[in-house]
């Protein structure tokens, strides 16, 4: 494997900081059908996407409750674990992005 294909599967992981999203779709679209480069770059991309389905995910609980329950008590304790729960899993990924972005590079 070049050093060319090593820095793109590393950047597609350590983009989480300058271009989520963005920098593992050209990348994934770019490369050669069945490469390492390209696996690598959609598995980035996931790892890029899925905070943000969460996020999503997480709003629509919290307005649910606060609409069904019509209690400012449940949906502050709710949003409160949920946004908890929310932040610690994203701050997980992008710490798992850096460091596997870094491994790959220094490979």
């Amino acid at each position: 494997m070049t050093n060319e294909h090593k820095v793109l599967r590393g950047l597609s992981y350590i983009s989480v900081i300058f271009a989520p999203i963005l920098f593992p779709i050209l990348v994934w679209i770019f490369t050669p059908q069945g490469s390492v480069t390209r696996d690598t770059a959609k598995h980035a991309l996931w790892l890029h996407i899925i905070p943000t389905l969460l996020s999503i995910f997480i709003f629509m609980i919290i307005a649910g409750v606060g609409f069904f329950t019509n209690s400012i008590n449940a949906t502050s304790a709710v949003s409160l674990i949920l946004l908890l729960v929310a932040m610690v899993v994203d701050i997980g990924i992008v710490v798992y992005n850096i460091y596997t972005g870094i491994k790959i590079i220094t490979s």
